[in-house]
Protein backbone atom coordinates (compact mmCIF):
# COMPACT_ATOMS: atom_id res chain seq x y z
CA UNK A 1 0.00 0.00 0.00
CA UNK A 2 1.31 3.50 -1.00
CA UNK A 3 1.70 6.42 1.10
CA UNK A 4 -1.02 8.30 -0.79
CA UNK A 5 -3.30 4.74 -0.30
CA UNK A 6 -3.00 5.16 3.58
CA UNK A 7 -3.46 8.94 3.44
CA UNK A 8 -6.82 8.71 1.80
CA UNK A 9 -7.96 6.12 4.20
CA UNK A 10 -7.76 7.69 7.19
CA UNK A 11 -7.94 11.28 8.68
CA UNK A 12 -4.52 11.96 9.19
CA UNK A 13 -1.92 12.81 6.91
CA UNK A 14 2.29 13.06 6.66
CA UNK A 15 2.84 17.06 7.98
CA UNK A 16 6.69 16.62 7.39
CA UNK A 17 9.53 13.86 7.46
CA UNK A 18 13.26 12.99 6.95
CA UNK A 19 14.50 10.02 5.97
CA UNK A 20 18.21 8.56 5.92
CA UNK A 21 20.14 5.52 5.85
CA UNK A 22 20.59 5.37 9.70
CA UNK A 23 17.31 8.04 10.60
CA UNK A 24 14.39 8.24 9.68
CA UNK A 25 11.35 10.35 10.75
CA UNK A 26 7.48 11.06 10.60
CA UNK A 27 5.00 13.71 11.79
CA UNK A 28 1.74 12.42 11.48
CA UNK A 29 -1.42 14.48 12.39
CA UNK A 30 -4.96 15.17 11.73
CA UNK A 31 -5.08 16.60 8.16
CA UNK A 32 -7.62 20.03 9.43
CA UNK A 33 -5.76 21.39 12.08
CA UNK A 34 -7.67 24.88 11.88
CA UNK A 35 -8.86 24.80 15.42
CA UNK A 36 -6.58 23.14 17.69
CA UNK A 37 -2.37 22.35 17.48
CA UNK A 38 -1.89 18.28 17.15
CA UNK A 39 -0.14 16.16 20.20
CA UNK A 40 1.27 13.07 20.18
CA UNK A 41 4.47 12.11 21.70
CA UNK A 42 8.28 10.91 19.82
CA UNK A 43 8.27 7.07 19.49
CA UNK A 44 11.39 5.51 18.76
CA UNK A 45 11.61 2.19 17.08
CA UNK A 46 13.56 -0.33 15.16
CA UNK A 47 10.53 -0.72 12.71
CA UNK A 48 11.12 -2.97 9.77
CA UNK A 49 10.43 -0.32 7.05
CA UNK A 50 9.53 3.22 6.97
CA UNK A 51 6.65 1.98 5.66
CA UNK A 52 5.75 -0.03 8.62
CA UNK A 53 6.59 3.04 10.87
CA UNK A 54 4.13 5.16 8.75
CA UNK A 55 1.53 2.68 9.05
CA UNK A 56 2.31 2.97 12.92
CA UNK A 57 2.28 6.44 13.59
CA UNK A 58 -1.25 6.28 11.90
CA UNK A 59 -2.62 4.08 14.17
CA UNK A 60 -1.29 5.95 16.54
CA UNK A 61 -2.27 9.41 15.41
CA UNK A 62 -6.14 8.30 15.34
CA UNK A 63 -5.78 7.02 18.53
CA UNK A 64 -4.54 10.10 19.98
CA UNK A 65 -7.51 11.91 17.87
CA UNK A 66 -9.89 9.88 19.74
CA UNK A 67 -8.45 10.41 23.32
CA UNK A 68 -8.23 14.40 22.53
CA UNK A 69 -11.62 14.33 21.70
CA UNK A 70 -12.69 12.34 24.36
CA UNK A 71 -11.19 14.80 27.50
CA UNK A 72 -11.81 18.18 25.38
CA UNK A 73 -8.02 18.19 25.88
CA UNK A 74 -7.35 20.76 22.91
CA UNK A 75 -5.68 19.68 20.77
CA UNK A 76 -5.81 17.49 17.65
CA UNK A 77 -4.60 14.10 17.27
CA UNK A 78 -0.78 13.84 16.29
CA UNK A 79 2.60 11.41 16.67
CA UNK A 80 5.69 11.53 15.62
CA UNK A 81 7.31 8.09 15.02
CA UNK A 82 10.96 7.59 14.45
CA UNK A 83 12.67 4.74 12.58
CA UNK A 84 16.62 3.24 13.28
CA UNK A 85 18.35 -0.04 14.11
CA UNK A 86 20.35 2.08 16.60
CA UNK A 87 18.28 3.06 19.02
CA UNK A 88 20.78 4.56 21.64
CA UNK A 89 23.42 6.37 18.91
CA UNK A 90 20.84 7.99 16.94
CA UNK A 91 19.50 9.78 19.75
CA UNK A 92 21.38 13.22 18.77
CA UNK A 93 20.65 12.83 15.65
CA UNK A 94 17.35 12.49 16.68
CA UNK A 95 16.54 15.56 18.36
CA UNK A 96 18.10 17.72 15.89
CA UNK A 97 15.93 16.42 12.67
CA UNK A 98 12.87 16.47 15.00
CA UNK A 99 13.44 20.22 16.18
CA UNK A 100 13.55 21.15 12.42
CA UNK A 101 10.72 18.96 11.60
CA UNK A 102 8.50 20.87 14.35
CA UNK A 103 9.94 24.45 13.66
CA UNK A 104 9.08 24.33 10.29
CA UNK A 105 5.42 23.31 11.40
CA UNK A 106 5.66 26.59 13.22
CA UNK A 107 3.61 24.86 16.03
CA UNK A 108 1.23 22.60 14.49
CA UNK A 109 2.52 20.20 16.17
CA UNK A 110 3.19 19.44 19.59
CA UNK A 111 5.19 15.94 20.95
CA UNK A 112 5.91 14.71 23.95
CA UNK A 113 7.69 11.45 25.42
CA UNK A 114 6.74 7.91 24.17
CA UNK A 115 8.56 4.98 23.25
CA UNK A 116 12.33 4.98 23.74
CA UNK A 117 12.61 8.67 24.38
CA UNK A 118 11.94 10.25 27.58
CA UNK A 119 12.06 13.66 29.78
CA UNK A 120 15.54 14.30 29.51
CA UNK A 121 15.20 13.96 25.82
CA UNK A 122 12.43 16.60 25.95
CA UNK A 123 14.28 18.61 27.56
CA UNK A 124 16.82 18.77 25.49
CA UNK A 125 14.64 19.32 22.38
CA UNK A 126 12.84 22.08 23.84
CA UNK A 127 15.95 23.66 24.32
CA UNK A 128 15.50 23.83 20.44
CA UNK A 129 12.30 24.57 19.81
CA UNK A 130 9.26 25.72 22.14
CA UNK A 131 6.80 22.86 20.60
CA UNK A 132 6.95 20.01 23.75
CA UNK A 133 4.61 19.70 26.30
CA UNK A 134 6.45 16.98 28.76
CA UNK A 135 6.70 18.62 31.78
CA UNK A 136 9.50 20.01 30.77
CA UNK A 137 11.47 21.87 33.96
CA UNK A 138 8.46 20.68 35.84
CA UNK A 139 8.15 18.57 39.01
CA UNK A 140 5.20 16.76 37.39
CA UNK A 141 5.76 13.60 36.09
CA UNK A 142 4.05 12.65 32.61
CA UNK A 143 4.44 9.14 33.21
CA UNK A 144 2.84 9.16 36.99
CA UNK A 145 0.15 11.08 35.39
CA UNK A 146 -0.69 8.09 32.68
CA UNK A 147 -0.41 5.77 35.85
CA UNK A 148 -3.21 8.03 37.86
CA UNK A 149 -5.53 7.64 35.12
CA UNK A 150 -5.21 4.05 35.06
CA UNK A 151 -6.04 3.70 38.97
CA UNK A 152 -8.93 6.28 38.42
CA UNK A 153 -10.11 3.64 35.44
CA UNK A 154 -9.70 0.78 38.45
CA UNK A 155 -11.87 3.11 40.28
CA UNK A 156 -14.56 3.44 38.14
CA UNK A 157 -14.46 -0.30 37.73
CA UNK A 158 -14.33 -1.12 41.43
CA UNK A 159 -17.72 1.04 41.89
CA UNK A 160 -19.35 -0.46 39.12
CA UNK A 161 -18.71 -4.21 39.95
CA UNK A 162 -18.46 -5.57 42.70
CA UNK A 163 -15.60 -8.01 43.34
CA UNK A 164 -13.03 -9.27 45.53
CA UNK A 165 -9.89 -10.34 42.62
CA UNK A 166 -9.35 -13.28 45.14
CA UNK A 167 -7.35 -13.93 42.36
CA UNK A 168 -5.45 -10.80 42.45
CA UNK A 169 -4.31 -8.41 39.65
CA UNK A 170 -1.19 -8.87 36.79
CA UNK A 171 0.37 -5.53 35.27
CA UNK A 172 2.16 -6.16 32.47
CA UNK A 173 5.47 -4.47 32.20
CA UNK A 174 6.84 -2.43 34.89
CA UNK A 175 8.23 0.35 33.23
CA UNK A 176 7.78 4.33 34.53
CA UNK A 177 4.32 3.57 33.91
CA UNK A 178 3.48 0.21 35.34
CA UNK A 179 5.67 0.34 38.39
CA UNK A 180 4.19 3.14 39.67
CA UNK A 181 0.15 1.54 38.52
CA UNK A 182 1.47 -1.53 40.58
CA UNK A 183 2.26 0.80 43.53
CA UNK A 184 -0.47 2.25 43.81
CA UNK A 185 -2.94 -1.08 43.29
CA UNK A 186 -0.50 -2.46 46.43
CA UNK A 187 -1.70 0.92 48.58
CA UNK A 188 -5.29 -0.29 47.56
CA UNK A 189 -4.84 -3.49 49.69
CA UNK A 190 -4.83 -5.34 46.18
CA UNK A 191 -3.39 -8.45 45.21
CA UNK A 192 -0.79 -7.30 42.69
CA UNK A 193 0.93 -9.82 40.24
CA UNK A 194 4.20 -8.00 38.16
CA UNK A 195 5.93 -9.01 34.56
CA UNK A 196 7.72 -7.75 32.26
CA UNK A 197 11.15 -8.87 30.32
CA UNK A 198 13.68 -7.03 32.39
CA UNK A 199 13.47 -8.85 35.55
CA UNK A 200 14.98 -6.16 37.71
CA UNK A 201 12.58 -4.19 36.84
CA UNK A 202 9.62 -6.03 38.41
CA UNK A 203 11.44 -5.91 41.92
CA UNK A 204 8.58 -3.71 43.86
CA UNK A 205 7.45 -3.33 47.07
CA UNK A 206 4.92 -5.16 48.13
CA UNK A 207 4.03 -7.60 44.96
CA UNK A 208 4.55 -10.77 43.35
CA UNK A 209 6.80 -11.01 41.11
CA UNK A 210 6.57 -13.56 37.94
CA UNK A 211 9.54 -12.05 36.67
CA UNK A 212 9.76 -12.48 32.88
CA UNK A 213 7.53 -15.45 32.55
CA UNK A 214 6.42 -15.43 28.69
CA UNK A 215 3.36 -17.96 29.82
CA UNK A 216 1.61 -15.01 32.62
CA UNK A 217 -1.48 -15.80 30.40
CA UNK A 218 -1.83 -19.33 31.71
CA UNK A 219 -2.58 -17.78 35.32
CA UNK A 220 -5.44 -16.51 36.27
CA UNK A 221 -5.98 -12.92 37.43
CA UNK A 222 -9.36 -10.72 37.92
CA UNK A 223 -7.87 -8.03 36.04
CA UNK A 224 -5.05 -7.62 33.81
CA UNK A 225 -3.08 -4.40 33.30
CA UNK A 226 -0.92 -4.11 29.76
CA UNK A 227 1.42 -1.57 30.82
CA UNK A 228 4.15 -2.56 27.83
CA UNK A 229 3.67 -2.46 24.40
CA UNK A 230 0.90 -2.16 21.84
CA UNK A 231 -0.54 -5.84 20.51
CA UNK A 232 0.27 -7.59 23.79
CA UNK A 233 -2.87 -9.59 23.65
CA UNK A 234 -3.37 -11.71 20.45
CA UNK A 235 -5.54 -14.44 20.22
CA UNK A 236 -3.91 -17.13 21.14
CA UNK A 237 -3.38 -15.13 24.22
CA UNK A 238 -6.69 -14.03 24.44
CA UNK A 239 -8.37 -18.01 24.26
CA UNK A 240 -6.65 -18.03 28.28
CA UNK A 241 -8.40 -14.54 29.76
CA UNK A 242 -11.99 -15.78 29.45
CA UNK A 243 -12.40 -15.56 32.75
CA UNK A 244 -10.34 -12.13 33.51
CA UNK A 245 -12.51 -9.80 35.09
CA UNK A 246 -11.68 -7.06 33.17
CA UNK A 247 -8.96 -5.44 31.24
CA UNK A 248 -7.61 -1.77 31.64
CA UNK A 249 -4.42 -0.91 29.29
CA UNK A 250 -2.08 1.35 30.29
CA UNK A 251 -0.84 0.55 26.71
CA UNK A 252 -2.16 2.18 23.10
CA UNK A 253 -3.93 -0.93 21.38
CA UNK A 254 -3.21 -3.93 23.04
CA UNK A 255 -4.89 -6.11 20.94
CA UNK A 256 -3.45 -7.53 17.68
CA UNK A 257 -7.02 -6.92 16.03
CA UNK A 258 -10.35 -5.77 16.82
CA UNK A 259 -12.39 -8.97 17.35
CA UNK A 260 -10.47 -9.99 20.30
CA UNK A 261 -11.72 -7.34 22.63
CA UNK A 262 -15.04 -8.17 20.98
CA UNK A 263 -14.80 -12.03 21.82
CA UNK A 264 -13.13 -11.50 25.41
CA UNK A 265 -17.00 -8.71 26.11
CA UNK A 266 -18.96 -11.49 24.38
CA UNK A 267 -17.56 -13.71 26.61
CA UNK A 268 -18.69 -10.91 29.57
CA UNK A 269 -14.89 -9.83 30.12
CA UNK A 270 -14.86 -5.93 30.79
CA UNK A 271 -12.91 -3.88 28.21
CA UNK A 272 -12.54 -0.29 29.18
CA UNK A 273 -11.22 1.58 26.09
CA UNK A 274 -7.42 2.81 26.50
CA UNK A 275 -8.18 6.23 24.97
CA UNK A 276 -9.97 6.43 28.21
CA UNK A 277 -7.70 4.81 30.38
CA UNK A 278 -4.54 6.31 29.63
CA UNK A 279 -5.39 9.88 28.73
CA UNK A 280 -3.26 10.88 31.51
CA UNK A 281 -0.26 12.50 30.14
CA UNK A 282 -2.22 14.55 27.79
CA UNK A 283 -4.65 16.08 30.38
CA UNK A 284 -1.86 17.18 31.87
CA UNK A 285 -0.55 18.65 28.76
CA UNK A 286 -3.89 20.47 28.31
CA UNK A 287 -3.01 22.32 31.72
CA UNK A 288 0.34 22.99 30.98
CA UNK A 289 -0.80 24.87 27.78
CA UNK A 290 -4.46 26.17 28.83
CA UNK A 291 -3.45 27.27 32.51
CA UNK A 292 0.18 27.93 32.55
CA UNK A 293 -0.34 30.20 35.48
CA UNK A 294 -1.76 27.21 37.54
CA UNK A 295 0.82 24.99 36.00
CA UNK A 296 3.71 27.22 37.21
CA UNK A 297 2.34 27.14 40.81
CA UNK A 298 0.55 24.11 41.18
CA UNK A 299 2.02 20.56 42.96
CA UNK A 300 2.34 16.96 41.22
CA UNK A 301 -0.13 15.60 43.26
CA UNK A 302 -3.12 18.48 42.62
CA UNK A 303 -2.22 17.32 39.01
CA UNK A 304 -2.26 13.78 39.61
CA UNK A 305 -5.13 13.56 41.84
CA UNK A 306 -6.89 16.09 39.27
CA UNK A 307 -6.51 13.12 36.13
CA UNK A 308 -7.78 10.59 38.50
CA UNK A 309 -10.88 12.32 38.89
CA UNK A 310 -11.35 13.06 35.60
CA UNK A 311 -10.53 9.58 33.87
CA UNK A 312 -12.50 7.92 36.52
CA UNK A 313 -15.96 9.99 36.13
CA UNK A 314 -15.56 9.12 32.18
CA UNK A 315 -14.75 5.26 32.79
CA UNK A 316 -17.62 5.56 35.16
CA UNK A 317 -19.77 7.30 32.50
CA UNK A 318 -18.74 4.21 30.19
CA UNK A 319 -18.93 1.65 32.16
CA UNK A 320 -22.29 3.09 33.39
CA UNK A 321 -23.71 2.90 29.78
CA UNK A 322 -22.21 -0.52 28.60
CA UNK A 323 -24.21 -1.85 31.25
CA UNK A 324 -27.42 -0.09 29.74
CA UNK A 325 -26.78 -2.27 26.46
CA UNK A 326 -24.84 0.25 24.38
CA UNK A 327 -21.97 -0.45 22.55
CA UNK A 328 -18.16 0.78 22.66
CA UNK A 329 -18.75 2.79 19.67
CA UNK A 330 -22.13 4.24 20.36
CA UNK A 331 -20.76 4.96 24.26
CA UNK A 332 -17.74 6.86 22.93
CA UNK A 333 -19.79 8.82 20.66
CA UNK A 334 -21.77 9.92 23.10
CA UNK A 335 -18.67 11.10 25.71
CA UNK A 336 -17.07 13.00 22.41
CA UNK A 337 -20.47 14.92 21.95
CA UNK A 338 -20.39 16.52 24.94
CA UNK A 339 -20.72 19.85 25.09
CA UNK A 340 -17.21 20.89 27.38
CA UNK A 341 -14.55 23.58 28.16
CA UNK A 342 -10.68 22.40 27.47
CA UNK A 343 -10.13 19.91 30.58
CA UNK A 344 -7.14 22.40 31.00
CA UNK A 345 -9.11 25.08 31.42
CA UNK A 346 -11.70 23.44 33.84
CA UNK A 347 -8.05 22.60 36.52
CA UNK A 348 -8.24 24.36 39.56
CA UNK A 349 -5.63 24.56 41.67
CA UNK A 350 -7.25 23.90 45.34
Amino acid sequence: MTNLQIQAKTEVGILADYISEDLSVFVIAENDLDNYPANGGLRLLNYETDMDCIQDGFRLANLMKTKHELYSTGFSGGKVVARSSNIVSVKTKLISITSELLQSLKGKMITGCDLNTDVNDMEKLFKLTPHVLAAVSSPVDASTATAMGVIGSFEAFQTCFNHDFKNGVLVHGCGSVGRKVALELVKKGIKTYVVDLDIKRTDIPGVISLGNDMNWYRKKFDVIFPCSISGLINTNISQFLLQTKAIISAANAPFTNEIIPEKLIHSNVVIVPDPLVNAGAVIADSIEKYAPDLWERTTPDKVYNFVKDEVRKKCFIYLSLEQSGLNSSEILGIIKNEKQEIIGKSFLDA
